[in-house]
Protein backbone atom coordinates (compact mmCIF):
# COMPACT_ATOMS: atom_id res chain seq x y z
CA UNK A 1 0.00 0.00 0.00
CA UNK A 2 1.65 3.22 -1.02
CA UNK A 3 2.38 5.63 1.30
CA UNK A 4 -0.21 4.23 3.81
CA UNK A 5 -0.32 4.12 7.63
CA UNK A 6 -2.45 1.15 9.06
CA UNK A 7 -3.17 3.00 12.34
CA UNK A 8 -4.69 -0.55 13.68
CA UNK A 9 -2.83 -2.90 16.25
CA UNK A 10 -2.49 -6.26 15.15
CA UNK A 11 -5.42 -8.46 14.52
CA UNK A 12 -5.74 -10.49 18.14
CA UNK A 13 -3.45 -7.98 20.01
CA UNK A 14 -4.64 -5.88 22.98
CA UNK A 15 -5.87 -2.17 22.59
CA UNK A 16 -3.10 0.09 22.51
CA UNK A 17 -4.59 3.04 21.72
CA UNK A 18 -4.60 5.74 24.59
CA UNK A 19 -7.81 7.58 25.15
CA UNK A 20 -7.96 10.69 23.70
CA UNK A 21 -7.03 12.84 27.08
CA UNK A 22 -3.95 10.33 27.52
CA UNK A 23 -2.47 11.07 24.02
CA UNK A 24 1.32 12.23 24.01
CA UNK A 25 1.92 15.75 23.23
CA UNK A 26 -1.36 16.45 22.38
CA UNK A 27 -1.35 14.06 19.17
CA UNK A 28 0.20 10.73 19.55
CA UNK A 29 -0.52 6.89 20.34
CA UNK A 30 1.83 4.95 21.81
CA UNK A 31 2.10 1.32 20.66
CA UNK A 32 3.97 -1.73 20.95
CA UNK A 33 5.10 -4.38 17.93
CA UNK A 34 5.64 -7.51 19.55
CA UNK A 35 7.28 -9.49 16.42
CA UNK A 36 9.65 -10.66 15.64
CA UNK A 37 10.87 -8.92 19.27
CA UNK A 38 9.28 -5.99 21.63
CA UNK A 39 9.05 -2.35 19.77
CA UNK A 40 8.05 0.61 21.41
CA UNK A 41 6.64 3.61 18.88
CA UNK A 42 4.18 6.58 18.91
CA UNK A 43 2.26 7.50 15.91
CA UNK A 44 0.04 10.22 14.76
CA UNK A 45 -0.75 13.22 12.84
CA UNK A 46 -1.85 13.40 9.59
CA UNK A 47 -0.64 13.21 6.15
CA UNK A 48 1.77 11.31 4.29
CA UNK A 49 4.21 9.35 7.04
CA UNK A 50 7.22 10.46 8.44
CA UNK A 51 9.64 8.15 10.33
CA UNK A 52 11.91 9.59 12.70
CA UNK A 53 15.00 8.75 14.28
CA UNK A 54 16.16 9.76 17.59
CA UNK A 55 19.34 10.24 19.00
CA UNK A 56 21.86 8.50 21.26
CA UNK A 57 20.74 7.92 25.11
CA UNK A 58 17.20 8.77 23.72
CA UNK A 59 13.81 7.68 23.04
CA UNK A 60 10.56 8.59 20.58
CA UNK A 61 9.96 11.97 23.35
CA UNK A 62 12.78 13.40 21.82
CA UNK A 63 10.41 14.79 19.18
CA UNK A 64 7.94 15.92 21.61
CA UNK A 65 8.44 19.31 20.66
CA UNK A 66 7.80 18.62 16.99
CA UNK A 67 4.22 16.25 17.20
CA UNK A 68 1.79 19.17 17.10
CA UNK A 69 3.50 21.35 14.45
CA UNK A 70 4.95 19.01 12.61
CA UNK A 71 1.77 16.74 12.51
CA UNK A 72 -0.10 19.38 11.02
CA UNK A 73 1.95 17.94 7.94
CA UNK A 74 2.74 14.29 8.11
CA UNK A 75 1.95 11.32 10.00
CA UNK A 76 4.87 10.92 12.66
CA UNK A 77 6.16 7.53 13.28
CA UNK A 78 8.83 7.56 16.05
CA UNK A 79 9.96 4.42 17.50
CA UNK A 80 12.27 3.52 20.66
CA UNK A 81 15.72 2.25 18.74
CA UNK A 82 16.41 -0.72 20.64
CA UNK A 83 18.30 -0.29 24.29
CA UNK A 84 16.39 3.15 24.18
CA UNK A 85 13.21 3.97 25.91
CA UNK A 86 10.64 1.36 26.37
CA UNK A 87 12.14 -0.89 23.79
CA UNK A 88 14.52 -3.97 24.92
CA UNK A 89 18.51 -4.07 23.59
CA UNK A 90 19.49 -6.81 21.05
CA UNK A 91 21.21 -9.59 21.74
CA UNK A 92 24.28 -8.80 19.46
CA UNK A 93 25.70 -5.42 18.89
CA UNK A 94 23.83 -1.92 18.41
CA UNK A 95 25.37 -0.69 15.48
CA UNK A 96 23.45 1.71 13.07
CA UNK A 97 22.63 -1.00 10.55
CA UNK A 98 20.94 -2.94 13.20
CA UNK A 99 19.12 -0.54 14.88
CA UNK A 100 18.14 -0.01 10.86
CA UNK A 101 17.14 -3.77 10.02
CA UNK A 102 15.04 -3.49 13.90
CA UNK A 103 12.57 -1.31 11.98
CA UNK A 104 12.39 -3.12 9.18
CA UNK A 105 8.81 -4.99 10.65
CA UNK A 106 7.45 -1.38 11.91
CA UNK A 107 7.70 -0.75 8.12
CA UNK A 108 5.99 -4.00 7.21
CA UNK A 109 3.37 -3.70 9.82
CA UNK A 110 2.37 -0.19 8.55
CA UNK A 111 2.71 -1.17 5.03
CA UNK A 112 4.71 1.66 4.77
CA UNK A 113 5.97 1.62 0.75
CA UNK A 114 7.01 6.12 0.27
CA UNK A 115 7.75 7.63 3.15
CA UNK A 116 9.85 10.72 4.51
CA UNK A 117 12.89 9.85 6.69
CA UNK A 118 14.62 11.99 9.85
CA UNK A 119 17.21 11.16 11.93
CA UNK A 120 18.69 13.27 15.25
CA UNK A 121 22.27 13.39 15.61
CA UNK A 122 23.15 9.05 15.92
CA UNK A 123 19.61 8.47 15.01
CA UNK A 124 20.66 9.95 11.45
CA UNK A 125 23.15 6.79 11.16
CA UNK A 126 20.38 4.64 11.23
CA UNK A 127 18.31 6.92 8.71
CA UNK A 128 20.77 6.79 6.29
CA UNK A 129 21.14 3.06 6.98
CA UNK A 130 17.55 2.89 5.86
CA UNK A 131 18.50 5.14 3.00
CA UNK A 132 20.90 2.81 1.74
CA UNK A 133 18.26 -0.24 2.55
CA UNK A 134 15.51 1.14 0.62
CA UNK A 135 16.29 3.97 -1.56
CA UNK A 136 13.07 4.11 -3.72
CA UNK A 137 10.95 3.85 -0.74
CA UNK A 138 12.43 7.27 0.41
CA UNK A 139 11.30 11.15 -0.40
CA UNK A 140 12.20 13.82 1.59
CA UNK A 141 15.21 13.40 4.18
CA UNK A 142 15.61 15.36 7.24
CA UNK A 143 18.86 15.20 9.45
CA UNK A 144 19.01 17.09 12.64
CA UNK A 145 22.86 17.72 13.85
CA UNK A 146 23.90 14.57 11.17
CA UNK A 147 27.53 13.23 12.10
CA UNK A 148 27.94 12.87 7.94
CA UNK A 149 31.62 11.80 8.80
CA UNK A 150 34.06 11.52 11.06
CA UNK A 151 35.60 15.02 9.99
CA UNK A 152 32.23 16.47 10.93
CA UNK A 153 32.54 15.67 14.24
CA UNK A 154 34.64 18.32 16.84
CA UNK A 155 38.06 16.55 18.18
CA UNK A 156 37.60 17.34 21.72
CA UNK A 157 34.21 15.02 21.78
CA UNK A 158 36.00 12.44 19.53
CA UNK A 159 38.86 12.27 22.26
CA UNK A 160 36.00 12.84 25.19
CA UNK A 161 34.34 9.29 23.74
CA UNK A 162 37.62 7.58 23.24
CA UNK A 163 38.26 8.32 27.44
CA UNK A 164 34.86 7.60 27.94
CA UNK A 165 33.90 5.00 26.25
CA UNK A 166 36.83 2.40 27.21
CA UNK A 167 36.79 -0.40 28.93
CA UNK A 168 38.19 0.53 32.31
CA UNK A 169 35.97 4.02 32.33
CA UNK A 170 33.05 3.04 31.27
CA UNK A 171 31.63 1.51 34.12
CA UNK A 172 31.76 4.71 35.83
CA UNK A 173 30.61 6.39 33.55
CA UNK A 174 27.84 4.94 33.24
CA UNK A 175 27.35 5.03 37.14
CA UNK A 176 27.62 8.35 37.66
CA UNK A 177 25.49 9.43 34.39
CA UNK A 178 22.33 8.08 36.87
CA UNK A 179 23.27 11.14 39.23
CA UNK A 180 21.21 13.89 37.84
CA UNK A 181 23.79 16.43 39.36
CA UNK A 182 26.59 14.87 37.69
CA UNK A 183 25.01 14.31 34.55
CA UNK A 184 23.67 18.13 34.01
CA UNK A 185 26.83 19.39 35.04
CA UNK A 186 28.91 17.33 32.07
CA UNK A 187 26.02 18.16 29.72
CA UNK A 188 25.81 22.06 30.96
CA UNK A 189 29.77 22.30 30.31
CA UNK A 190 31.05 20.06 27.69
CA UNK A 191 27.74 19.73 25.84
CA UNK A 192 24.59 21.63 25.50
CA UNK A 193 25.85 24.86 27.11
CA UNK A 194 23.18 26.93 30.08
CA UNK A 195 20.22 27.59 28.05
CA UNK A 196 18.16 24.64 27.67
CA UNK A 197 14.34 23.90 27.84
CA UNK A 198 13.76 22.75 31.48
CA UNK A 199 11.46 19.91 29.89
CA UNK A 200 13.76 19.28 27.37
CA UNK A 201 16.55 18.91 30.06
CA UNK A 202 13.64 16.70 32.58
CA UNK A 203 13.02 14.43 29.39
CA UNK A 204 17.09 13.92 28.18
CA UNK A 205 17.73 12.25 31.66
CA UNK A 206 14.29 10.28 32.33
CA UNK A 207 15.83 9.02 28.95
CA UNK A 208 19.28 8.61 30.00
CA UNK A 209 18.12 6.70 33.43
CA UNK A 210 16.49 3.85 31.65
CA UNK A 211 18.71 3.37 28.19
CA UNK A 212 21.02 0.60 28.29
CA UNK A 213 24.03 1.67 28.39
CA UNK A 214 25.77 -1.25 26.69
CA UNK A 215 23.42 -0.71 23.94
CA UNK A 216 24.83 3.28 24.12
CA UNK A 217 27.89 2.35 24.26
CA UNK A 218 28.38 0.16 20.77
CA UNK A 219 25.95 2.80 19.10
CA UNK A 220 28.27 5.47 19.69
CA UNK A 221 31.18 3.74 18.63
CA UNK A 222 29.74 2.89 15.59
CA UNK A 223 28.31 6.12 14.99
CA UNK A 224 30.97 8.47 15.29
CA UNK A 225 33.39 6.80 12.56
CA UNK A 226 30.36 5.90 9.95
CA UNK A 227 31.12 7.88 6.34
CA UNK A 228 27.34 8.58 4.84
CA UNK A 229 28.28 12.14 3.26
CA UNK A 230 28.29 10.17 -0.33
CA UNK A 231 25.42 8.63 0.01
CA UNK A 232 23.65 12.08 0.93
CA UNK A 233 25.20 13.96 -2.13
CA UNK A 234 24.28 10.88 -4.65
CA UNK A 235 20.65 11.25 -3.43
CA UNK A 236 17.96 12.42 -5.96
CA UNK A 237 15.41 13.37 -3.00
CA UNK A 238 15.07 16.87 -1.66
CA UNK A 239 16.93 16.53 1.87
CA UNK A 240 17.29 19.35 4.75
CA UNK A 241 19.87 19.78 7.04
CA UNK A 242 19.25 21.56 10.71
CA UNK A 243 22.00 22.59 12.94
CA UNK A 244 22.00 24.79 15.54
CA UNK A 245 25.03 27.35 15.41
CA UNK A 246 26.11 26.91 18.60
CA UNK A 247 26.41 23.33 18.63
CA UNK A 248 29.72 22.38 20.47
CA UNK A 249 29.70 18.91 18.98
CA UNK A 250 30.14 19.79 15.22
CA UNK A 251 32.78 21.30 13.13
CA UNK A 252 30.26 23.67 10.93
CA UNK A 253 32.50 24.65 8.75
CA UNK A 254 33.66 21.38 7.70
CA UNK A 255 29.62 20.37 7.31
CA UNK A 256 29.47 23.47 5.65
CA UNK A 257 31.84 22.63 2.85
CA UNK A 258 30.52 19.07 2.23
CA UNK A 259 27.15 20.31 2.08
CA UNK A 260 27.81 23.37 -0.71
CA UNK A 261 28.45 20.79 -3.42
CA UNK A 262 25.01 18.71 -2.95
CA UNK A 263 22.47 21.31 -4.84
CA UNK A 264 19.54 19.32 -3.56
CA UNK A 265 20.92 19.64 -0.01
CA UNK A 266 18.98 22.68 2.12
CA UNK A 267 20.92 23.68 4.88
CA UNK A 268 19.68 25.65 7.87
CA UNK A 269 21.79 26.72 11.19
CA UNK A 270 20.12 28.42 13.55
CA UNK A 271 21.89 30.90 16.06
CA UNK A 272 21.79 31.35 19.68
CA UNK A 273 21.73 27.73 20.55
CA UNK A 274 23.45 24.46 21.49
CA UNK A 275 22.99 21.04 21.27
CA UNK A 276 20.23 21.50 23.95
CA UNK A 277 17.33 22.62 22.31
CA UNK A 278 16.29 26.09 23.77
CA UNK A 279 12.55 27.82 23.43
CA UNK A 280 13.66 29.78 20.59
CA UNK A 281 15.44 27.01 18.98
CA UNK A 282 12.43 25.10 18.81
CA UNK A 283 10.17 27.16 17.40
CA UNK A 284 12.85 28.37 14.66
CA UNK A 285 13.00 24.62 14.09
CA UNK A 286 9.32 24.25 13.56
CA UNK A 287 9.07 27.24 11.34
CA UNK A 288 11.98 25.46 8.58
CA UNK A 289 10.25 22.31 9.09
CA UNK A 290 6.76 23.58 7.77
CA UNK A 291 8.43 25.54 4.92
CA UNK A 292 10.64 22.40 3.81
CA UNK A 293 7.88 19.78 4.11
CA UNK A 294 5.63 22.16 2.32
CA UNK A 295 8.06 22.28 -0.80
CA UNK A 296 8.76 26.13 0.00
CA UNK A 297 11.77 27.98 0.23
CA UNK A 298 13.40 28.42 4.19
CA UNK A 299 12.68 30.99 6.38
CA UNK A 300 14.70 34.46 6.76
CA UNK A 301 18.12 34.03 7.82
CA UNK A 302 18.00 30.48 8.07
CA UNK A 303 18.79 29.64 5.11
CA UNK A 304 22.35 29.78 4.77
CA UNK A 305 24.47 27.32 3.11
Amino acid sequence: MTGAVSPRPAPGAPALVQEPDSLIGGVMEERFLDAPRPLRYLIGGDGPPLLLCHGWLGSAENFTTWFEGVGRHRTLIVPDLPGCGQSPALAGRHTCAALARSLVPLLDELELDRFDLGGLCLGSGVAFELLARFPQRVDRLVLHTPLLDPAVVGARFHFQATVLLSAPVFPVVSFLARRRWVSDLYKRVVVEGDDVDSAQAEMNFRNQFRASHRAQREWVKDGLHRHDARLLADRAGESLIIVAGDDLLLRHDVLLREVEAMPRVRFASIGDAGHGWNEGFIHRQLDILDAFLEGQPLPGRTAAA
